[in-house]
């Protein structure tokens, strides 16, 4: 029964967190979780710690991490790092509620516990 059950959880991360395109080819799905003004932030389901989310806009792609707000990786012109910090502070709950719906249950990072 327990390989039934991880049978389960595996085809269910597989159907939320992939698409097929027509040709065949499976992708895997980002959640836009906002847009702030031209930027996009983004969270994908399979990721590497620490927790973090993605800003993109055609000049960039940035992690920042969920839990302190800092840049991880990449480099934010000053306007849009002081855009992104705002939103960090007022949308920190929500990033995390889906950081953590998207957590397949075998995930290395695994969800963030909420103090």
């Amino acid at each position: 029964m327990e390989e039934i059950d991880r049978l389960e959880q595996f085809l269910n991360f597989i159907f939320i967190s992939t698409s097929v395109l027509p040709d065949g080819t499976v992708v895997e799905k980002r959640e836009l979780v906002d847009r702030v003004q031209n930027l996009k932030i983004e969270i994908y389901p399979n990721e590497h710690p620490p927790p973090h989310f993605h800003v993109r806009c055609p000049q960039f792609n940035v992690s920042v991490n969920i839990q302190t707000g800092e840049i991880i990786k990449g480099d934010l012109p000053k306007n849009a790092r002081k855009k992104i910090a705002y939103y960090h502070r007022i949308k920190k709950h929500k990033l995390i509620a889906i950081w953590n719906k998207l957590r397949p249950g075998d995930c290395p990072v695994g969800k963030i516990n909420i103090r």
